[in-house]
């Protein structure tokens, strides 16, 4: 009796340990598994979110070149204005507070975005429009009586604040309440030149062109924002900026008619 069950012991052991009768639960846990987890396992192009994938990347490379097409065309946003003011030799129609203001707003807005490290896409036409505002200051203050000499070393001060802004290390929280500001200051930069258009009966020395080309510039970049850095304090700022400039638009095409 001892010899049978001792033979059948050893079997079992045997059939414990050896890799045929493993086999079959091995080969359950090799099982595939069901249409769920291999598109699971599949990349984003195979489980159809590469679909949305390419849509989103398409709409981000449009809004770069779209950013790219807008820097270029402000390098000249202001030329019309100061072509007038150099036809006339006078700049009785302007408001030199809009281009101070225009200045601090745009070059604090260029600071802010550098400092938190946006593509140059997103923001090259704010450098480009602040040191076009600080021409047409310089230019506007002379053609108005004031000095040249405290005129330069205003420009000089102004230019080298914004420099200093970009390139020195500012705690977030004081550059989010600088943005803010900025975004104020372009707001109400705007406002003395529509006061005086409305004062005047009259769209000033203030281009239909620049004001047609700000307010389409101000659309796309709110299109561009959305999808390149979602900042809402950006995207106040140029909503705002492109309701007033359509407001300046429609003064334009108002009184001269």
């Amino acid at each position: 009796m001892r010899t049978p069950l001792l033979l059948l012991v050893v079997a079992r052991a045997a059939a414990l340990t050896c890799p045929r009768a493993r086999a079959p639960a091995a080969a359950r846990l090799r099982r595939p598994a069901g249409p769920g987890a291999a598109r699971a396992a599949a990349p984003p192009s195979l489980r159809g979110g590469g679909e949305r994938a390419d849509a989103g990347g398409a709409q981000k490379l449009a809004a770069r070149v779209l950013g790219y097409v807008i820097g270029a065309g402000s390098v000249l946003l202001y030329a019309p204005i100061l072509y007038e003011v150099a036809a006339q030799r006078s700049a009785d129609g302007l408001a030199l507070s809009t281009f101070a203001l225009s200045l601090a707003g745009y070059g604090v807005s260029a600071a802010y975005s550098y400092q938190k490290g946006f593509p140059a896409s997103t923001y090259v036409e704010t450098v480009a429009l602040s040191a076009q505002s600080l021409a047409l200051c310089v230019v506007v203050a002379l053609c108005q009586g004031a000095g040249a000499a405290p005129v330069a070393a205003a420009a000089a001060a102004a230019a080298a604040a914004v420099v200093a802004l970009a390139t020195r290390p500012v705690p977030p929280r004081v550059l989010a309440a600088l943005q803010a500001g900025a975004t104020a200051l372009m707001t109400v930069s705007l406002l003395p030149q529509i006061v005086l258009n409305f004062q005047r009966r009259s769209g000033g020395q203030w281009s239909a062109i620049t004001a047609g080309l700000s307010v389409g510039g101000n659309a796309i970049r709110a299109f561009t924002t959305l999808t390149l850095t979602k900042d809402t304090l950006l995207l106040c700022g140029f909503l705002l900026g492109l309701a007033l400039n359509a407001t300046l638009l429609g003064q334009i095409l108002l009184y001269a008619s």
